[in-house]
């Protein structure tokens, strides 16, 4: 793995795990703040809100600006919100410095992607895409479950001031050692909002919607649950997400059966077992066997989202900036949605009506996956 390789990774793994780092310690923020945690959980919706709002707005302009430097000056904004988090004194405050971590990540996922394809050599850019991209299993595996250890140890507000600080140190790397973008040329831009109207458009842009409601409004609260239901610790719930990642890592040796059945097929069989697993999450009586389920879960929602992302790259082959851009809009947006919808329902009805709509949720996006 070269260094700008190693240096693209790491910053997809810092984006990921911010995104996805106060769930485990929402209990404790909560009661820092004297607040519930659906109310404190509105901090991951402003996280997920203004990723939504810049990668729509910024992605496709990137490339006139130089890639490179949008992503140095992406995870400077990144770090210096996260390290302004631990400083919050109230939910508001922490929801405008997530706001503007999140809007830095929605300029540095593009840019990520964007200079993998430059730097990637003719004939291996799936390969050196692959290693990129594998931050994401990084982020689940080892940056949460360290940071929901870290915060075990020294508490919440040093643990985000130490994230921050790591992703100032990223952004400097990124700076020093990427090599130059440049500009691009001219060149006519598909519209915004122009792949909802391609066939199958907003048949698949409905699945992520879905789909990503029903991951992150229910992610958002699995660190509260766990730790009211099983009496564990930050630390210990901070394995939700150790054990996801792995899943969604190991999956990967079976990518070659999705070839083989055929993503139209395939696609609604893997919702179906999706929201059935959510939606019995709450019956595990024990730790141990809720980490299996969120295991499971994890392995399944590899290939969902695999599947996804094929299926949309499908729609324009010629524009798959302006339909990749729109598809991480979407996602955060429906992170957005799902976190506040499913922190009332939290709020009102515990963690098994979360499980049940979650469910509901990926039913509805099985029923748009048998539209052909």
């Amino acid at each position: 793995m070269n260094r700008s390789v190693f240096i693209l990774m790491v910053s997809v793994a810092l984006v990921g795990s911010n995104g996805l780092l106060l769930s485990p310690v929402l209990t404790d923020i909560a009661q820092g703040f004297g607040e519930s945690a659906g109310v404190t959980g509105r901090a991951l919706a402003a996280y997920s809100a203004g990723t939504a709002v810049t990668a729509l707005w910024l992605g496709r302009s990137l490339d006139g600006f130089g890639l490179s430097r949008a992503l140095a000056l992406a995870m400077l904004l990144v770090g210096l919100a996260q390290f302004g988090s631990g400083f919050a004194t109230g939910w508001v405050t922490l929801a405008l410095m997530q706001g503007l971590a999140g809007a830095g990540a929605g300029v540095a996922l593009p840019a990520v992607y964007g200079i993998t394809a430059m730097i990637s050599p003719k004939g291996q850019e799936a390969r050196y895409m692959s290693r990129v991209i594998f931050g994401w299993s990084v982020a689940m595996v080892a940056a949460v479950p360290l940071g929901a250890f870290l915060a075990q140890l020294v508490g919440w507000r040093l643990m985000l001031e130490i994230v921050g600080g790591v992703a100032l140190l990223a952004a400097g790397l990124n700076w020093l050692l990427l090599p130059s973008s440049g500009k691009a040329e001219a060149r006519v831009r598909m519209g915004r909002f122009r792949p909802l109207f391609l066939k199958g458009g907003l048949v698949q842009y409905g699945i992520t919607l879905f789909f990503m409601m029903a991951f992150y409004g229910t992610y958002a609260y699995l660190g509260d649950h766990t730790r009211a239901a099983f009496g564990v610790s930050a630390g210990a719930a901070g394995l939700n997400a150790l054990l996801y990642g792995l899943g969604f890592g190991l999956a990967v040796f079976g990518a070659a059966l999705v070839d083989r059945i055929g993503r139209v097929r395939a696609l609604p069989v893997a919702l179906v077992l999706t929201s059935t697993l959510l939606a019995s999450l709450w019956l595990a009586g024990s730790f141990p066997l809720f980490l299996v389920m969120i295991f499971v879960w994890g392995f399944i929602n590899h290939f969902i989202l695999n599947m996804i992302v094929v299926g949309l790259n499908a729609l324009a082959p010629q524009n798959r900036g302006a339909v990749m851009g729109l598809y991480s809009s979407v996602t955060y947006a429906a992170a957005t949605l799902g976190i506040l919808l499913m922190g009332g329902v939290y709020e009102a009805f515990g963690f098994v009506a979360v499980a049940l709509l979650a469910g509901a949720f990926n039913v509805a996006a099985m029923v748009l996956a048998l539209r052909k």
